[in-house]
């Protein structure tokens, strides 16, 4: 009876990190459009996660005493619930600038679409590991998060030259950098998760 419990939780699992892989092509849209409709879309997804993750976890705990898979994922939900907590950052610095106009110069527009696709990238494969529990898989997230870790750091350096350089508005610049720490911090918690689910 356990397995069967545990199974339904980890396929609910799945379906929080699918539903981020949803929210994140929603605020995409939502930056790049600049249009409120994505971003409500978004945090209805954003705060159905969030509500999961406490029934998730109490679930795969209790199975736990007598199921390793269970003792395995326990930990799981609640890293993609600080995912969604990064999610719900993003979802307000997109609000703040479509409401206020802020205008983003081409090259942060430019250094934020790839990081929000390499987030997407990560966040699928995420999806791909809960249900696999693959080491390739894994591995490969874990260098993912390198490498939106050491992308974000750079973009941040050359952000604060180009606003030493008059190149970008200080209000855009906190906007920027929320949204560069947040993907930085939902790369971390994936990387987390497949550190978890294949030690």
């Amino acid at each position: 009876m356990r397995e069967v419990e545990t199974r339904e939780a980890i396929s609910g699992i799945h379906g929080m990190s699918q539903g981020l892989e949803e929210a994140i092509s929603l605020l995409y849209n939502a930056f790049i459009y600049n249009r409120d409709t994505f971003i409500d879309e978004a945090e209805v997804i954003i705060k159905g996660v969030q509500e999961t993750e406490e029934d998730l976890t109490d679930k795969l705990i209790t199975a736990s005493k007598s199921d390793d898979t269970a003792r395995l994922f326990s930990p799981i939900p609640s890293h993609i619930e600080r995912m969604a907590g990064n999610f719900e950052h993003i979802a307000r610095s997109i609000r703040t600038k479509v409401r206020e106009s802020i205008l983003f110069s081409d090259k942060a527009i430019s250094e934020l679409s790839f990081l929000f696709q390499r987030t997407r990238e990560i966040l699928n494969t995420t999806s791909d590991l809960i249900l696999a529990r693959n080491t390739f898989i894994a591995n490969y997230i874990k260098k993912s998060e390198l490498e939106i870790e050491r992308t974000a750091d750079q973009f941040a350096t050359l952000h604060e030259e180009r606003l030493i350089q008059g190149l970008c508005l200080p209000k855009s610049s906190g906007l920027y950098i929320v949204m560069l720490d947040s993907i930085k911090r939902i790369a971390w918690n994936a990387k987390e998760i497949a550190r978890k689910l294949t030690r």
